[in-house]
């Protein structure tokens, strides 16, 4: 961007970029699968991780949280942490699930052999209060629900304290198998393994206190099938008490059930082109549904156009992930 200064001598000036969020009121959320920071050099999965960045930069704030998927460790870790720091208004840390997750037979191969869960957080917002919890996913095994195997799918927990708000919340990033669900349901209204994993996670989340509970990440499961919610979804909305960021957004706009799981999916897809949302970002207070604002699913479009805002080019043909990213403010 270029300015007049006051000697009439034009200049470069850095374009606007978010502000450290000190609302007490209020968390500003993202959740991604980010895909272990697809680089366009990959030679098997190619991306443009980085987009993702730029565009949290075009907001009004930073992220107070950036709930992940899929980094390899400490080192995908730091490359991440790095860039937010380097782009951002605030210094951001992170607690991965595990430091060196067992390898995976994964179709990128070495690019994505490893994968961990973490939460990313802004210095001076929050510090952690509590060890990691830990816990594996279930998944569906000759029509059981069983134990998974896989590193990526242990699902992590903390207690961190808003240094702001002068409050503990408890936050959780999840990603359950792709094996971990029935579809369609089972006709008894039962929810298969899907339904198993968000009571669990709904469990391992209330054995923190906090004044908010705060959960995303990939489910692999769809929220509907056919024309209506799925089970494992209404128990997480209903049973479990968490609001979710699309639909609220959603039914901020739209008075029916129906319309509302259109929106939810056209216009909050995370994956496949429209086709599925898999991904979420679910709050909910000690007693009671907590309020989200600001609720937007991040499309790639936006991801090149910020790319392109800070660096001055950006790789057209490459998204941030194979994921799209939900951004949300989650209030007290």
């Amino acid at each position: 961007m270029l300015i007049t200064s006051t000697a009439g001598v034009v200049v470069n000036a850095a374009p606007a970029m978010a502000a450290v969020n000190n609302n007490a009121g209020f968390i500003q959320v993202y959740v991604n699968n980010i895909e272990n920071l697809e680089t366009a050099d990959a030679a098997n999965c190619p991306g443009d991780w980085r987009d993702l960045i730029y565009y949290m930069k075009t907001q009004e704030y930073s992220p107070d949280l950036f709930i992940v998927q899929q980094l390899a460790g400490p080192g995908e870790m730091k490359t991440l942490t790095d860039l937010m720091t380097a782009e951002l208004a605030g210094v951001y840390k992170g607690m991965l699930t595990e430091n060196d997750p067992a390898p995976m037979n994964s179709p990128c191969g070495n690019e994505k052999a490893k994968q961990t869960n973490a939460i990313i957080y802004r210095e001076g917002r929050f510090d952690i209060r509590s060890a990691r919890t830990v816990f594996q996913s279930y998944k569906k095994v000759d029509g059981a629900c069983v134990w998974n195997t896989q590193a990526r799918s242990k699902n992590l927990v903390l207690q961190m304290h808003d240094q702001v708000a002068n409050k503990d919340v408890v936050v959780g990033s999840i990603h359950w198998p792709t094996a971990t669900h029935d579809v369609p349901e089972p006709a008894n209204g039962v929810p298969g393994c899907a339904g198993a994993n968000a009571t669990l996670t709904a469990q391992k989340m209330a054995t923190h206190s906090g004044s908010l509970y705060i959960v995303g990440g990939d489910a692999n499961a769809p929220d509907r099938t056919g024309g209506d919610w799925t089970g494992w979804y209404n128990a997480m909305r209903g049973n479990h008490g968490y609001a979710d960021a699309a639909y609220d957004d959603c039914s901020e706009r739209h008075s029916t059930q129906a319309a509302i799981r259109s929106c939810a999916l056209h216009e909050h897809w995370t994956i496949g082109s429209g086709s599925r949302r898999i991904d979420y970002l679910f709050a909910k207070r000690p007693n009671g549904v907590a309020s989200t604002g600001a609720e937007h699913t991040i499309t790639f479009n936006e991801g090149d156009a910020a790319d392109k805002k800070y660096t001055g080019s950006d790789n057209a043909d490459l998204s941030y992930s194979d994921h799209r990213a939900i951004r949300a403010r989650v209030h007290y």
